[in-house]
């Protein structure tokens, strides 16, 4: 406290201050002559003295360890190696002694005081000893850093510990089937890109298992459609030719009769297995097609001119908007043929006749689109979503009458998909109109 004084305002200091610690305060001016002298000091030695004579005040022994310099170089070399020092005095005691120069009037101030008062015992250093102390000391270091360990683990655990049991049980209700189990964090740290990574992590099971049991659905039905379609004509087979077999009054009109549904239902029954076993395959993501770059404007003109004598037998009233110039496509011919004959075939089963029937080509971005439109009956809403999976039909009865498999959209949206198009359902207040479309590839 005494050397914040001296260094704001040494005059502060009062007798009662030193008296505390039989100090005292002297100050020597550039003549080596005491200015002001307050506390424990003798005032005899106040008259004109020589630098020795204020080394001898203050009691420094000037021996070989103590060179005494001349009085013109007080300001700076003397003294400022006595700061906050311990010196020995003539009579053996020992001072503590701190110095501060003045730089506005080249002046020294010196405090100082017996050493023994700055290591005077207290209370407690005579009850213990000091080496008790010491240890007593640096136990209590230890305590205090083994509290604050133990606050920082206590910490660290609801940190780290708890966000890390919560993915546990996120982990555990994924493991056991709960695939609409989430996880939340409210640190934004690494445990919050580890939750968001945990919940993406979900989200694709999920959608995976739904997925899945999506697919498994579809496996279902398609082997009840199966069955069902091929029930009917295998029986009326079995049927018919039993009856060939066992009558032996059939004449020969009504044998040709029942050789003619027979040979109408085989094919069916060909026609079915060849269009599922033709599905399969393009279902199959190791089956490629052999695209080669071809004029599609070519290849769609000569596939609507097949058609033109089945048009005209139905009375259709059509039209068509096909590019002159040539537009070329990466495609393989033969299946994408089959893949435009199924909704031409599409057209003339599902139109009554004199109906109209559009066909028109577009080009958007890359992609060259083949829109078919018609007048007739529009599909149903809840057929929209599902028209292009196997065997969907909309007509209510499952008899065929139209004699399709319900396979054939569903093979030509996989044909378009492998030649990395589409196929969708435009929509409209009349007729059944689709659009294709193909990448387009440019000179």
């Amino acid at each position: 406290m005494l050397e914040k004084k001296i260094e704001n305002d040494y005059t502060t200091i009062t007798e009662e201050d030193l008296k505390m610690i039989n100090g005292f305060i002297v100050k020597i001016d550039n003549n080596i002559r005491v200015q002001y002298a307050i506390g424990y000091i003798d005032e005899k030695k106040f008259d004109d003295i020589k630098l020795e004579d204020c080394i001898s005040l203050l009691g420094f022994k000037t021996n070989s360890e103590f060179k005494v310099r001349p009085p013109d170089i007080l300001s700076r070399n003397i003294f400022k190696n006595c700061n906050n020092a311990i010196v020995t005095v003539d009579e053996g005691e020992k001072y503590s002694i701190y110095t501060r120069y003045m730089d506005e009037d080249k002046s020294l101030l010196v405090l100082g005081c017996p050493y023994s008062e700055i290591t005077k015992s207290n209370l407690v250093t005579q009850i213990l000893p000091h080496h008790y102390i010491v240890k007593g000391l640096a136990f209590c270091n230890v305590m205090i850093v083994l509290c604050i360990v133990y606050i920082l683990a206590q910490k660290t655990s609801k940190e780290f510990i708890n966000p890390i049991r919560t993915l546990l049980r996120g982990v555990t209700e994924i493991a056991n089937g709960n695939y609409d189990a989430r996880v939340e964090s409210e640190k934004i740290n690494e445990f919050l890109e580890l939750t968001n990574g945990f919940n993406n992590m979900a989200q694709t099971i999920q959608n995976e298992q739904k997925e899945n049991r999506k697919l498994e659905k579809m496996r279902e039905d398609l082997i009840l459609d199966i069955s069902h379609d091929l029930k009917n004509p295998l029986a009326s087979i079995m049927g018919y030719s039993e009856t060939l077999i066992n009558s032996d009054d059939l004449n020969a009109e009504e044998m040709k009769e029942y050789l003619t549904i027979i040979n109408r239902n085989s094919y069916r029954a060909n026609k079915l297995i060849n269009d599922l076993f033709e599905f399969s395959l393009y279902n199959n993501t190791d089956y490629e097609f052999n695209l080669v770059k071809q004029d599609i404007c070519e290849v769609l003109r000569q596939i609507i001119a097949n058609f033109i004598p089945e048009f005209d037998h139905k009375e259709f009233i059509y039209d068509f908007e096909i590019f002159d110039e040539s537009y070329y496509v990466m495609m393989d011919e033969e299946k994408l043929y089959r893949a435009i004959n199924n909704i031409l075939e599409n057209k003339v089963k599902y139109n009554k006749a004199g109906n109209e029937i559009f066909i028109k080509t577009e080009i958007i971005d890359d992609k060259f689109y083949i829109r078919f439109f018609d007048n007739g009956d529009t599909i149903p809403e809840e057929y929209k979503e599902s028209i292009f999976n196997p065997f969907v039909r909309t007509d209510k009865s499952r008899n065929s009458k139209t004699g399709g498999t319900g396979l054939g959209l569903s093979i030509t949206k996989r044909i378009l998909n492998k030649h990395n198009g589409d196929i969708k359902i435009l929509e409209s207040e009349i007729g059944t109109n689709f659009e294709v479309y193909l990448p387009l590839l440019r000179e």
